[in-house]
């Protein structure tokens, strides 16, 4: 066998292979009884919403049909009716997927009638389909708009491109940038059938967007501040007061009988006889008792001024009470604002 035999024995088997699947493709995509039985009726009703001037529930009713049936029949019709309502760009496509369609080998003789009919009608729409163009204006350099026109996406590739439309008014809206800092700009354009518009867009100028204030440090937290005078002050004045008191009462009655002493005794002691020893003794006493008052009532003052030197209290508001301690060369005391 020669080389050129075996190729076409080769391509033979591949087309006998390839025969079957095709078939199974087609009967795959073929409808269903059950679908083109609503085709049919969908078809009808179609037909007569037409007739009665509801194009809105007529386009409704083939779009349902072609979507079931998906034949030349139900195509065209739904081509006439799209071009009926002012949709002729979505009506030429109709056309052109009818001329697309297979040639059923049972295909009747209305359904070559339907062909024709969509070959001849996708050319004359062709002219008829108005052209729109966007233009954008404000975009910083290397900035890029998204375009949507009636809601529908401009793929960023054709953005600068004139666009086909159908005629009639349209939204166009543009966007540029991403969150916060997005700017949009919108308009409406209205173009004739077989005539061409132009709109242009300028995008508002960028809102600077301010940065976040800086975190404030930490406040330390304070120390707890009491009104109140600290317990050793508090002692000590308790006991300045006290041994101070006593200490005045313990003098006073010294200083009483040294005077009666010196009285009775004309300046001079006194003999055991008439008892001035004694008296002499208890003045001692008094004596006593009133410097060692006078000496605790001192212990007791510096107490109170060691815990007023300690205290940490808060400021006093003009006119209010206040204690200030003070000490000098010999001496010490307090000054009081009430």
């Amino acid at each position: 066998m020669t080389s050129s035999s075996r190729v076409a024995l080769l391509l033979g088997l591949g087309l006998v292979a390839i025969a079957p699947c095709r078939r199974a493709a087609a009967q795959a995509s073929l409808p269903s009884a059950q679908e083109l039985e609503t085709a049919r009726w969908l078809y009808k009703q179609g037909k007569e919403l037409r007739a009665s001037g509801d194009l809105r529930g007529a386009l409704e009713k083939f779009q349902a049909a072609h979507a079931l049936g998906n034949t030349p029949v139900t195509g065209i019709e739904l081509a006439r009716t799209y071009v009926m309502v002012g949709r002729i760009v979505e009506a030429r496509e109709v056309c052109l997927h009818i001329a697309r369609m297979p040639v059923a080998s049972d295909e009747t003789e209305k359904s070559a009638e339907a062909r024709t009919e969509a070959f001849r009608l996708a050319d004359d729409l062709k002219p008829r389909i108005p052209t729109l163009v966007v233009k954008i204006g404000g975009l910083a350099a290397g900035e890029i708009a998204h375009v949507s026109i009636d809601g529908a996406v401009v793929p960023e590739a054709a953005m600068n491109e004139p666009q086909k439309v159908n005629p009639g008014k349209h939204s166009v809206v543009a966007r540029a940038g991403e969150g916060p800092s997005a700017r949009e700009a919108g308009g409406a354009a209205e173009v004739a059938e077989g005539g061409s518009a132009e709109i242009e867009l300028t995008m508002p100028a960028p809102v600077p967007v301010a940065s976040p204030p800086s975190p404030s440090p930490p406040a330390s937290p304070a120390r707890p501040v009491s009104d109140s005078l600290p317990p050793v002050a508090k002692v000590g004045f308790v006991t300045v007061l006290a041994s101070g008191g006593a200490g005045v009462v313990a003098g006073l009655v010294a200083m009483s009988k040294r005077s009666q002493l010196n009285s009775a005794c004309n300046h001079k002691l006194c003999d055991d006889s008439r008892g001035g020893t004694d008296d002499l003794a208890a003045a001692y006493a008094w004596a006593t008792a009133a410097n060692v008052a006078f000496g605790v009532a001192g212990a007791g003052l510096v107490a109170a001024v060691a815990g007023l030197l300690s205290w940490d209290r808060p400021a006093q508001q003009q006119g209010g009470a206040g204690v200030t301690p003070w000490i000098g060369p010999g001496t010490a005391g307090i000054h009081g604002r009430f």
